[in-house]
């Protein structure tokens, strides 16, 4: 009985430890994106320069890769309905579309976050030099 009883609490550790929810198969990607991100935002033109282009050429950009993420999976998912396994196929092509959305996904927020950073910057700089314009001399 007692092997019994450890064999099926041996049994239970080994799945919970198998579980797809301990090991998050997507953690190494994510991490990568994010990397990409931040290296994205690295990439943007220094102060002196004007970030209006970058920012529109980025935005044009991801709304082209998302756009095309999209026609992708409408096309997968269109020649899904063709095979037997329908359900495991929309899903690897749900997938596939959820990883690149979530790549630009990363790219956006970066992007917005150099834009906010200059925003702030620029408005703290007004903020200085009206002070100083209004300071007694």
């Amino acid at each position: 009985m007692k092997n019994l009883f450890a064999c099926l609490s041996l049994c239970l550790l080994l799945a919970a430890c198998a579980s797809p929810l301990l090991h998050d198969e997507r953690a190494d990607e994510r991490a990568a994106d994010a990397a990409a991100a931040q290296a994205l935002a690295a990439s943007a033109p220094p102060v002196s320069e004007a970030l209006d282009p970058w920012l529109q050429a980025q935005r044009a950009r991801i709304e082209t890769a998302r756009a095309d993420a999209t026609q992708r999976f409408e096309a997968d998912e269109k020649a899904c309905w063709r095979r037997f396994a329908v359900n495991a196929c929309v899903r690897a092509a749900r997938s596939d579309r959820r990883s690149v959305t979530d790549r630009l996904r990363q790219e956006e927020l970066a992007v917005n976050e150099v834009e906010r950073q200059r925003t702030s910057q620029a408005r703290l700089r007004q903020l200085e030099e009206k002070q100083r314009s209004a300071a007694p001399q």
